[in-house]
């Protein structure tokens, strides 16, 4: 059975997603992947991330919330297409987010071809 579940960005973490870490504030990427995110990866197999309702998604947030499974956490690329969905107004971000996870996905095979 394929277990589903909605974060709704705006309401659950913050209504103005930006950052990086705690240097950026508080509704910083590290923290949403973290906090929010990777919890919810641990208990679904099937995740939709809904920006409606958040006044922007930095792009420093969406590279270290969504391309940071690559780089920080053990996941794949594959496996983030799969298990993670996007849902926001503004299409451009959710196509800046896939923009991230395929250059997270590079910079992993660069980093095994030169090790």
């Amino acid at each position: 059975m394929t277990l589903h579940h909605t974060i709704y960005v705006a309401r659950e973490f913050g209504d103005m997603p930006h950052g990086r870490n705690d240097k950026d504030g508080q509704f910083n990427g590290l923290k949403f992947r973290k906090e929010i995110l990777l919890p919810a990866l641990k208990k679904y197999d099937q995740i939709l991330v809904d920006f409606d309702g958040a006044k922007g998604c930095g792009s420093s947030f969406a590279d270290e919330s969504f391309a940071g499974l690559i780089d920080h956490e053990g996941f794949t690329k594959e496996e983030v297409l799969r298990r993670i969905s996007y849902k926001y107004r503004f299409k451009s971000v959710i196509k800046n987010i896939y923009k991230y996870i395929d250059e997270a996905e590079e910079r992993k095979l660069t980093k095994g071809r030169s090790s």
